[in-house]
């Protein structure tokens, strides 16, 4: 049985009139034949912040426009078709400025997706490897990568060597994918009326410290619904057993406190994401997440993210 509605062959059999209580993602439908390349195309914008003490000492927008191609329900074509973006302080624009092209290979993707809606196979991952085999000399004759080159050796090594490790495996480059806020809002396993035996649990690594491994423990639930949409938030819940915070406390004063000059004061996590979903077709007709990593009072990494259905 399918995720997608447009997919399924047979009709909802037996089922009740209260629509709160129905899984959209796992009904079946009957009299609507199976379809094929069902299409979508979405609009996004990320803005990323950086506040010390509540003053925004960075800010980066980024603007998107994806088609996607369903050619089965658990297989999408996803074509990025423009890629707008502002960056303060300006300097940094350069770095963005010499990967575009590669942002653009790499979003021409096909992919495969599990039966909880996770990619778990990337059907063209060769041409994908090819186009950045190919673009690595053209990458290094940048003013970006000569500059880096110049001033720090290590670092431009290490830009390319991390190139190298992110193409050099499907899996390494589906967690690419996953760290991409477009793709982790529409391919995750957001679906509330599951009966989980235990908590999702998701894991990342700290964007304010080095080295630092994150997890969150997700809960999912409806808060709204008519007869088109249901809105789904999911939350999650900084998991703070696992934390040292005297490491934490530590990499602050080295980092941070030269700086801020206030001492350490509690480290926090916010992750909340809500999605409208069409419930005929169960496909995301829009989205929004906010995340905030911070040292409270201190410093914050602040994450908006808005999408939107096009057609």
């Amino acid at each position: 049985m399918s995720r997608f509605k447009f997919f399924d062959e047979e009709e909802v059999k037996g089922a009740s009139g209260n629509d709160s209580a129905t899984n959209i993602f796992n009904s079946n439908v009957e009299n609507i034949p199976k379809q094929q390349h069902i299409e979508a195309r979405y609009r996004c914008e990320q803005l990323n912040t950086t506040k010390v003490e509540d003053h925004i000492s960075f800010h980066c927008t980024t603007k998107k426009q994806y088609h996607l191609q369903y050619e089965d329900a658990d297989k999408v074509k996803i074509h990025l078709e423009q890629f707008l973006y502002k960056i303060n302080p300006e300097v940094l624009k350069d770095a963005i400025t010499a990967t575009e092209p590669l942002e653009y290979s790499k979003e021409n993707v096909a992919v495969s997706l599990s039966k909880d809606n996770h990619i778990n196979g990337i059907l063209n991952f060769g041409e994908i490897q090819k186009k950045w085999n190919d673009f690595k000399p053209e990458l290094m004759k940048t003013a970006f990568y000569k500059s880096l080159l110049q001033h720090d050796f290590k670092a431009a090594e290490s830009f390319i060597n991390g190139g190298d490790t992110e193409f050099s495996t499907q899996e390494n480059l589906i967690k690419t994918y996953e760290k991409s806020f477009f793709f982790h809002v529409l391919f995750n396993d957001y679906d509330p009326w599951i009966d989980r035996e235990q908590k999702q649990r998701l894991k990342f690594f700290s964007q304010i410290f080095v080295n630092i491994p994150l997890e969150l423990e997700l809960t999912h639930g409806v808060i709204d619904e008519n007869d088109k949409f249901v809105e789904i938030m999911t939350v999650g819940k900084l998991v703070k057993e696992n934390l040292d915070n005297k490491l934490l406390e530590e990499q602050y004063d080295k980092f941070y406190k030269p700086m801020i000059e206030y001492n350490f004061t509690e480290y926090n996590y916010e992750y909340i994401i809500r999605r409208v979903v069409d419930k005929k077709t169960a496909l995301i007709f829009s989205a929004k997440a906010n995340l905030k990593e911070e040292v409270k009072y201190n410093y914050q990494f602040i994450t908006q993210f808005d999408l939107k259905k096009l057609d």
